[in-house]
């Protein structure tokens, strides 16, 4: 029975029987120490135990911690005195962090390598927090906004020598937390990886605890895709149709989480980061979403934490591809008889909670959802109903799923197929060229012709000379009264023009970039005239 069991999951989950095995005997290795030595960094390793997503942020009014390494830890006295449970390092003040902890009372502590040793001494303590997790204190497992002021350094209880490590990538970005920049074959992004983000969550997020990637800096004026993958997979999955994507108009993103994990914890995280508005503020600008596999099943439990608040983020197209909308048997069979039981099938199994309620309330009207099936099973013994190999076809087509759909489309592919498939890419492509953002075709001509190729001095702010690096035409044309303006942008027209007195860094910086290169200012207005 366990064999066929073993079978049923790893046509679903697409998985070898030897690693499920491998990591049944790990949690019960877990399970032992916590009964011999207990201690909040076992328990978190748990499968059976829930644990806290926590996102903050660290604010610097100073200003003198804008480019130091940084390190947030969390120190609990449940079991042991002065366990730290979970870490992050990262650079620099104004992004997230996050971490991932059981419940229980924590100190947070914020560390500064004030002097660039490398180390964290016990006297760079430079923020510090205290932190209740409970259930009844936050039911959806989610803790969002918790922000740490910067003070100076001092000695606290909790002080410990920290090593930073080598191998930690703490590249600064104006507007992510560290380490999100990476390339598609980064090794956080391999196969290793996603198997230890089903099996081993708490391993998983302490590689990639913020689950936000970018592959570049971000850029105001392109829209925002997020691409979700399903369980066992990676960003990488989506790379052919990244690789078609038009950059100039659009900006990958990735919700790369741990995919064993509980469905719904995820699913709020996801509304957290994406879609309420308090960690990323889109304003007007539209958010699309391409979802596979589970990962569909995610975004539409997500969306269901929608509030109707003026601050939330617009999800304009949803787009969900070979996605076990209806849940999957496979998983009810793995909950039922599996020596490991991951979360997520607990929630996949059809007569739970979770797919039960997944329609309890419809799309919201801004939303365009686009399903998107498979119908190729290439199995040479085929079991069960239609398929596309993993996820039955009665399951992608959900009746309320259909019926909430704006359109649903078929491919002849399997179900990591279909991700290369080429009728579906143009499909989706053509799809995504639907959603235009918030400036005009001429404005967007302007930003795609490009900046300034020049080195600017430190007398310019990081965030000036990345605007003035990728958006310095466009800025001089609309000083110049060259492209129409939105209204957020006249106030610093008028101070560029001299009308007004300029209150913010990009406008008094942009006056004195106008002042020392005149000779390219020339040259956008000149070479404008020419076109016009």
């Amino acid at each position: 029975m366990v064999l066929n069991i073993c079978g049923c999951l790893v046509s679903f989950f697409m998985l070898s029987s030897c690693t499920y095995l491998k990591y049944a005997s790990v949690q019960a290795n877990y399970a032992q120490i916590q009964n011999a030595a207990p201690s909040q960094i076992n328990l978190k390793h748990m499968l059976d135990r829930e644990t806290f997503f926590v996102i903050g942020r660290t604010f610097d009014q100073s200003g003198k911690y804008a480019d130091v390494s940084l390190a947030v830890a969390a120190y609990s006295d449940k079991y042991k005195r002065n366990e730290r449970v979970d870490m992050m390092f990262f650079k620099g003040t104004g992004t997230h962090f996050g971490l991932n902890l059981p419940d229980g009372d924590y100190d947070l502590l914020i560390y500064a390598d004030i002097n660039g040793n490398h180390i964290f001494e016990q006297n760079e303590t430079v923020g510090e927090r205290k932190l209740s997790l409970s259930k009844t204190l936050y039911p959806q497992l989610i803790v969002n906004q918790i922000d740490i002021p910067l003070t100076a350094s001092k000695v606290s209880a909790r002080s410990e020598k920290i090593a930073l490590p080598e191998n930690v990538e703490t590249k600064q970005s104006l507007y992510y937390p560290s380490g999100t920049i990476r390339t598609l074959d980064d090794p956080l992004f391999s196969q290793n990886m996603s198997t230890l983000g089903m099996y081993d969550p708490a391993s998983f997020l302490e590689n990639a605890s913020t689950m936000f990637y970018a592959l570049e800096e971000d850029t105001a004026h392109k829209i925002p895709i997020v691409f979700v993958h399903g369980i066992n997979g990676t960003p990488r999955s989506f790379e052919p149709i990244i690789k078609r994507l038009d950059r100039n108009r659009y900006k990958p993103w990735f919700f790369y989480y741990p995919s064993g994990g509980d469905l719904d914890q995820l699913a709020d995280f996801f509304y957290n980061i994406f879609l309420s508005g308090d960690v990323i503020p889109l304003g007007d600008m539209p958010l699309i979403v391409v979802a596979h596999s589970m990962g569909g099943v995610v975004v539409r439990e997500a969306i269901n934490k929608y509030k109707g608040l003026d601050r939330e983020n617009t999800l304009k197209l949803f787009v969900t591809v070979a996605s076990p909308l209806g849940g999957n048997l496979a998983a009810a069979a793995g909950e039922k008889h599996g020596l490991l039981v991951l979360p997520a099938w607990r929630d996949l199994n059809p007569d739970n909670r979770f797919i039960q309620q997944l329609y309890r309330q419809p799309l919201p009207e801004f939303v365009n959802h686009q399903l998107f099936y498979a119908y190729r099973n290439s199995n040479i013994l085929k079991l069960g109903e239609n398929s596309d190999g993993v996820v039955s076809l009665s399951s992608q087509l959900h009746p309320e799923a259909q019926k909430q759909a704006n359109r649903t489309f078929g491919f002849d592919s399997g179900h990591v197929d279909i991700l290369s498939n080429e009728k579906m890419t143009i499909l989706l492509l053509d799809l995504i060229g639907s959603v235009h953002g918030i400036f005009s075709e001429q404005s967007m001509a302007a930003l795609v012709d490009g900046g300034f190729e020049i080195q600017l001095s430190d007398n310019y702010s990081p965030t000036t000379r990345h605007l003035i690096h990728y958006a310095g035409k466009y800025l001089t044309m609309l000083v110049y009264g060259l492209i129409e303006p939105m209204q957020s942008q006249k106030h610093f027209i008028l101070a560029a023009q001299g009308e007004v007195q300029a209150t913010t860094d990009l406008e008094k910086e942009f006056i004195m970039f106008m002042q020392e290169y005149p000779a390219l200012v020339d040259e956008v207005l000149t070479t404008k005239t020419e076109k016009n």
